[in-house]
């Protein structure tokens, strides 16, 4: 049944939170994976896989490259993190129908509404915002919901460890480029789906005044609202994936606003200067407020340099595996 047409607490349609990272996406997917009928597992980053497998595997509606798929797809850590048997996953994904991306991504994703006994699933992989066409093709009734949160405390954030240590070896710039990509391919998306099938919410917002925002958000996904998912902390520890908890804590607590505009008292007015540069456009348009810092001559033509030349634009971004996307692609990991 199309989410447009469905009855409130009867929609069955994919969830897909989305949005660059360190955004509160894990904060919003706690939330609503603690509603009775929502279950969103820990990013896997199955999409960005899948959405070229075919490519590298040949149509997998052949048996044999369908099987090379589902044992990318089916590996030892992630068995250990999502808390699955192998031989049932594996199972479940060959089986899927239609044999397809989008059917062994649903199959996939049928294992855990078995699982917590909920009827409707989400997915939370940040990055996913830059394959929204094909999960759109594959999901025609998917809902997305996209998180913005100022992109000036979304750099302060990457590049300050543990998160930093682990995951973004980038520099502001890498992370204001990224963050601007990340607001336009959501604007795309945004006029392709409408506001039946896409949300967007600003972090500050949503910590703010959390109950009616997530009233909202059960209002557009025909959810009865309930006041777990204001309590969502109180099972975050079992919800977040092991090597995701160091840089999860605040999880473990009520939302507050302690990391709203940290970026005053966190960064030097070159970092602000130089992310100001890339995307001051696209803060304002979200009504964050500029600082007002002229930055020196020679670090304008390095911010009109970085802001304008090619690149690759998540090479500096390290997925929750651990490994770089270039290394990705010749592991046994999805």
């Amino acid at each position: 049944m199309s989410a447009t047409l469905s009855a409130l607490g009867t929609s069955t349609a994919p969830i897909f939170i989305v949005g660059h990272p360190r955004s509160g996406t894990t904060l919003l997917r706690l939330m609503l994976n603690a509603h009775s009928r929502i279950v969103i597992p820990p990013e896997a980053h199955i999409a960005s896989f899948l959405r070229r497998c075919e490519g590298t595997y040949g149509p997998l509606v052949n048996e044999a490259n369908r099987r090379q798929v589902v044992e990318r797809l089916v590996h030892k850590r992630r068995m250990e993190e999502w808390g699955f048997e192998a031989e049932a996953m594996f199972a479940r994904a060959m089986e899927a129908e239609p044999p397809t991306p989008g059917g062994v991504f649903a199959a996939l994703m049928s294992l855990w509404t078995d699982k917590a006994g909920k009827p409707r699933w989400g997915e939370k992989t940040p990055g996913t915002y830059r394959f929204l066409p094909d999960v759109e093709a594959w999901f025609p009734d998917c809902q997305v919901i996209h998180i913005v949160r100022d992109g000036r405390d979304v750099a302060v954030s990457c590049l300050t460890p543990p998160f930093a240590d682990l995951y973004d070896k980038g520099n502001v710039y890498e992370v204001a480029v990224r963050w601007r990509h990340a607001i336009h391919c959501c604007r795309r998306a945004r006029s392709r789906l409408g506001p039946e099938r896409f949300f967007e919410l600003r972090y500050e917002d949503l910590t703010a005044d959390p109950e009616a925002m997530v009233r909202r958000l059960c209002t557009f996904l025909h959810e009865r609202f309930e006041p777990a998912m204001l309590d969502y902390h109180r099972e975050a520890g079992r919800h977040v994936a092991r090597g995701d908890k160091s840089f999860h804590q605040r999880t473990q607590g009520q939302v507050d606003r302690a990391r709203v505009e940290r970026w005053r008292q966190d960064a030097q007015p070159d970092f602000i200067a130089c992310f100001e540069g890339i995307a001051g456009r696209e803060l304002r348009d979200f009504g964050y407020a500029l600082s007002g810092i002229t930055p020196p001559t020679r670090q304008q033509l390095r911010i009109a340099y970085e802001k304008f030349r090619p690149r690759r634009l998540m090479k500096n971004y390290k997925p929750p595996s651990g490994e770089s996307p270039e290394k990705r692609s010749k592991s046994t990991s999805a």
